[in-house]
């Protein structure tokens, strides 16, 4: 079975929501607990990949209605050959709802983000909307694919 990147991103995303045992006792009416630094890097981490820069962004000067978390990750395979002029990074934003991550979804749409399309790749997964973008987004996917598979073997 392919993974697709709908599965790939909604492994990621979770992973970087919550631990899992937060995740069985939040009800459904509940918020989405914020997903933090530290989960974050360990998904990353996790998938073979150093961290060599994050920030968290205010999802209200990105203009982000709704949006709960943001946090952009400058990765590599080894930070020693980052380019901190050229990188290779995911941007993750979560959402308090779908409503108000299909409004990002649409913005995306809009003229100033259409230089993007050639650049990045953009998933779209539960609460959350990831933007990978960078020389190494093609090898980055295939390893967060990899860390998938390793989390989830019941999805080939």
């Amino acid at each position: 079975m392919t993974i697709t990147a709908r599965q790939l991103l909604l492994a990621l995303c979770l992973a970087m929501a919550m631990p899992a045992a937060s995740a069985r006792a939040q009800s459904e009416a509940s918020p989405p607990t914020p997903m933090t630094f530290d989960s974050a890097k360990d998904f990353v981490t996790d998938a073979g990949l150093q961290v060599c820069e994050m920030t968290e962004m205010d999802p209200n000067e990105l203009q982000f209605t709704g949006a709960i978390k943001s946090f952009s990750i400058g990765i590599a395979k080894d930070c020693g050959t980052y380019d901190p002029e050229n990188p290779t990074v995911v941007n993750v934003h979560q959402f308090a709802d779908q409503e108000a991550r299909d409004a990002m979804v649409a913005s995306l749409q809009n003229l100033r983000f259409r230089a993007l399309r050639a650049y990045g790749d953009v998933w779209v997964v539960e609460g959350f909307v990831v933007v990978l973008l960078g020389p190494q987004r093609a090898e980055i996917g295939e390893l967060l694919k990899a860390e998938y598979r390793r989390r989830h073997p019941e999805a080939g």
